[in-house]
C-alpha cells in the first residue's frame, strides 16, 4: 500500500493496481483530494508490469462530483487544473482502467467513470 494518502488509497498486488477513492460516504472531490489522485496516478504512468487499474470507492456513492466550494474565482484555476489532470494522467496510462461502481456517480465522479476503459456497476448505481 502506498503511504501517505488521506483521501485515497492506492494498493497494489500482482500487476493490479486499485486507486481506492476513500473519503466516504459521498466522495466529493475537492482540490485536496483530486490532488491526491494525480498522485497517485502520476506513480502508475511509468509502470511496466500493471496489468489493470481499478478505482473504486469506499462509502454510498463512488462520487457526488466535484466540491461545489471550489467552484469560487479565487479557487476555479486550482480546480480545473487537478480535474482535468486526473484525465491527463488516466490517459497516460497503458494499462486498461476499470472503474467499479456501487451507488452513486454523479457530475465529475460520472467524468471519471466514463473516461475509464471499462465500466463494472451494481443495480445501485445512478449516473
Amino acid at each position: 500500500m502506498t503511504e501517505g494518502y488521506k483521501d485515497i488509497r492506492l494498493e497494489r498486488e500482482g500487476g493490479v493496481a486499485t486507486l481506492t477513492l476513500a473519503k466516504p460516504p459521498l466522495n466529493v472531490l475537492d482540490i485536496a483530494m483530486m490532488e491526491e489522485m494525480n498522485r497517485a496516478l502520476s506513480e502508475l504512468e511509468g509502470d511496466t508490469a500493471l496489468r489493470m487499474v481499478v478505482m473504486r470507492a469506499e462509502g454510498k456513492a463512488f462520487s457526488a462530483g466535484v466540491d461545489i466550494s471550489d467552484h469560487t474565482a479565487d479557487k476555479v484555476g486550482d480546480m480545473i487544473r487537478a480535474f482535468h489532470g486526473i484525465f491527463h494522467r488516466m490517459h497516460l496510462i497503458h494499462a486498461p482502467i476499470v472503474a467499479v461502481v456501487d451507488g452513486a456517480a454523479l457530475g465529475g465522479g460520472c467524468e471519471v467513470v466514463l473516461f475509464s476503459d471499462m465500466v463494472i456497476a451494481s443495480e445501485r448505481s445512478k449516473f
